[in-house]
């Protein structure tokens, strides 16, 4: 793990050498251990590391007029050698970089900035311009020091938050802060801003036939071994996340055979449904020492605060406290955790069995000829039958797939003060474009969309906030390029798997841990980490919830009616309609902007 920020001026004065250092001492937790900092003409990067063995040595690295740093883990050579590469083939060699990386380069002779993060986005890269100045940092909270850059909210963008729980990238809720989105390269000179994708993975065709089961699985398997044996080495101390879900249990199978002593670790809270016994367990089989950590309430609720602050912006999840403390005991024992993140949006999981039921429906449809198609799409639209009427071929985009509904357009206009910032087709604008990005099968481009929302924004941005607050470095071996290629390549029916009367999630993964995990592990619910977004604040977090609610009505009134948002909390507390989400989405806002 490690931080780099850097400020540039394009023209005039060179940076303010005392705003660099604010922004190096502003990362300082995501790399404890070293530091660096070079500034020359118009230019300043600052570097901080968080050292493992096996470190490459000390960034910025420096080739002529080059100047590269980059944040994360490479598996394919050192910063030095990404360097050269780009000295001899530009933007070009990001395709040939294996790691988890967020990188920027500095070209002195031309005056151009590039700033490019990998493939799915495992490491940020926020920036922000004013005039002739831009500055960057692997984190937001630092560059709003700087005496240029405003703290003034995107209310443009506030609707699609309340729709998401989250803003896509390049957005945020900042007006003067924008971020690079995943698998993309921004340059940056004098003139201007241009934002482009690099990493374009191979789909399949729409149509296309599943290829040899038996080979696909064993070549799954083995991706996912080499994967899983680069993030291992160099690092004496490393565990792995545990929820005995099938990512992690995969990961752990293929981690044993390098690190037979790998520790696991779990979170349970005192509170609510109880999980940690399926991940003991699958510890217990496989044979791996095994940590639980339990969290209380009132560790849950003093976490809240301190979670905002790391995350920089609302979190997705009241979860991400809970991440927190887990992350905070991990790293007594560990330096370098494994995570399962990303076998969901890789493979097709989460609630993909029931999306291919619906989609079911709108293939039947399809199949009527075409004047009864017509009619029947008809009624059904009448009716608000949407998954009768949707067209299959599009029913992502269609039904607006793509992440969290929290918000809909009629909620949110009594909900927000200016009906100007109700935006009623935001979830629609906010997805087409990354249904455009992909022409595959129907449930492929619905995973897309997840690769390029859902999972950067909530699942990984929360991931490295949490972990890099507590002095620990996350890595993702389902999000190992290979995998990403392979994956995308394969049809809908390789991911979710009619079988008989029921459609398989994860067919292929499922497939090659058939002999590894007793049954009711192998085919037992996907469960998500454990966070109390309904019950909880019915009861033991009731006063939590009223005192929340009056600070949103208190501080945000100019944003949200106060009105409204009690009522909300009165029918939940009730139980006369279930808000959790909803409630929760507004409070880590208002917990958020309280904190700029």
């Amino acid at each position: 793990m490690s931080g780099i920020a850097g400020i540039i001026h394009f023209r005039g004065d060179a940076p303010d050498r005392d705003q660099v250092q604010q922004l190096s001492t502003g990362i300082a937790h995501r790399g404890p251990h070293d530091k660096a900092l070079i500034a020359e003409g118009g230019a300043a990067m600052a570097f901080r590391r968080f050292t493992t063995r096996g470190s490459h040595p000390a960034q910025p690295v420096t080739d002529g007029p080059l100047w590269l740093t980059c944040d994360g883990p490479l598996f394919s050579g050192s910063a030095q050698d990404v360097l050269a590469r780009w000295k001899d083939s530009g933007p070009r060699c990001l395709d040939e970089i294996s790691g988890e990386f967020a990188i920027a380069v500095w070209d002195h002779q031309r005056k151009v900035l590039w700033l490019a993060r990998d493939a799915t986005g495992s490491r940020p890269m926020f920036w922000t311009r004013r005039g002739e100045k831009v500055a960057f940092c692997s984190e937001l909270p630092p560059l709003l020091r700087l005496p240029w850059v405003s703290r003034e909210i995107a209310s443009d963008n506030l609707a699609e938050y309340l729709s998401f729980r989250y803003v896509h990238a390049p957005r945020t809720l900042l007006q003067d802060v924008s971020v690079v989105p995943p698998g993309h390269l921004l340059r940056i000179d004098a003139s201007g801003e241009h934002l482009e994708r690099w990493w374009r993975p191979p789909w399949a065709m729409p149509g296309a036939e599943a290829p040899d089961e038996q080979r696909s699985v064993a070549h799954l398997d083995r991706l996912l071994g080499q994967s899983v044996e680069r993030r291992l080495q160099g690092d004496s101390s490393v565990g792995l996340l545990l929820s005995g879900g099938l990512d992690s249990s995969a990961i752990l199978h293929h981690a044993i055979k390098h690190a037979p002593d790998l520790p696991t670790f779990t979170v349970a809270l005192s509170e609510g449904i109880d999980e940690s016994p399926f991940a003991a367990r699958v510890a217990r089989v496989m044979g791996a020492p095994h940590h639980l950590i339990r969290v209380s309430d009132r560790q849950f609720i003093d976490a809240l605060t301190g979670a905002t602050a790391a995350m920089g912006q609302p979190l997705p999840t009241a979860a991400g406290a809970v991440q927190q403390l887990l992350f905070a005991e991990i790293r007594r024992h560990v330096r370098v955790v494994l995570s399962g993140d990303g076998g969901d949006e890789l493979l097709g999981g989460r609630g993909m069995d029931q999306i291919a039921w619906r989609l079911k429906k709108s293939q039947l449809v399809g199949r009527l000829p075409g004047p009864a198609r017509l009619l029947t799409r008809g009624v059904a639209r009448r009716a608000r039958l949407n998954d009768w009427s949707a067209s299959a071929s599009e029913f992502g985009m269609n039904r607006a797939i793509g992440g969290s509904r929290v918000f809909h357009s009629a909620e949110r206009v009594t909900l927000l003060a200016d009906p100007g910032m109700v935006r009623p087709g935001i979830r629609r604008t906010a997805l087409e474009p990354l249904y455009q990005e992909v022409d595959s099968s129907p449930l492929n481009n619905i995973l897309h969309v997840w690769q390029r929302g859902w999972l950067p924004e909530d699942g990984l941005a929360r991931s490295d906030r949490m972990a890099a607050s507590c002095g620990l470095e996350v890595r993702y071996p389902m999000l190992d390029p290979e995998l990403l290629v392979f994956t995308a390549g394969l049809p809908d029916s390789a991911k979710v798997h009619r079988r008989r009367t029921q459609y398989v999630t994860k067919w292929l993964l499922r497939q090659a841990m058939e002999n590894r995990l007793p049954r009711q592990l192998l085919h037992r619910p996907k469960r998500s980490l454990p966070n109390p977004l309904n019950l909880w604040l019915r009861a033991p977090g009731a006063d939590f919830l009223a005192e929340q609610v009056e600070g949103i009505c208190e501080h945000d009134s100019d944003l949200f009616v106060p009105d409204v948002v009690r009522r909300l909390a009165a029918q939940h507390r009730s139980g006369e309609v279930n808000h959790g989400l909803r409630l929760w989405t507004l409070i880590l806002f208002g917990l958020w902007r309280r904190s700029l």
